[in-house]
């Protein structure tokens, strides 16, 4: 009985990631539909816009992926959404307002942008100076996001509200 319990105990937390990973990119999916306006189809489809297609197309040059966003359809931006969910680690967050707010700014920016925005606010925060660079996604970033305090979330919300846009 003890070795099931443990064993549950152990999947829990498996699941409940699982299910935050499933809700981000669902709400994506549900939220960012495809325009129906010609002009703006190639700025995002299902979340998902050129420069991230490029990217996963890059990386998974066997998918077949299509070459332009307005071909996108809602199974394709779900497997490139999880791809970056995963290789960009916002499993790894420790702070749900912090994971939310990046996820956000992941979906509407370009990802050179996202990366500069980031280490702008990291460097407000922790106060480094102009020298300071981790890249969007590494070890190295997502530790300095989960070092802060809890009680201090609330300022680095605040910072990356007023760096955002």
């Amino acid at each position: 009985m003890k070795k099931i319990v443990f064993i549950f105990a152990l999947l829990v937390p498996v699941v409940s990631v699982a299910d935050r990973t499933s809700n981000f990119i669902a709400e994506v999916l549900e939220y960012e539909k495809p325009t129906q306006n010609a002009n703006l189809a190639h700025k995002n489809t299902y979340g998902v816009n050129q420069e991230k297609l490029d990217m996963y197309r890059a990386a998974h040059p066997r998918y077949n992926f299509p070459k332009h966003i307005r071909d996108l359809n809602k199974k394709q931006a779900e497997q490139i959404l999880s791809y970056f969910w995963d290789n960009y680690r916002f499993g790894d967050y420790k702070y749900d307002e912090i994971q939310e707010k990046v996820w956000d700014m992941m979906i509407h920016m370009q990802m050179s942008e996202l990366d500069k925005k980031i280490n702008d606010a990291v460097r407000e925060y922790y106060n480094f100076d102009g020298n300071f660079y981790a890249p969007f996604g590494s070890v190295g970033l997502v530790g300095l996001l989960n070092g802060m305090a809890l009680k201090q979330v609330p300022d680095f919300y605040l910072i990356l509200k007023k760096i955002k846009y």
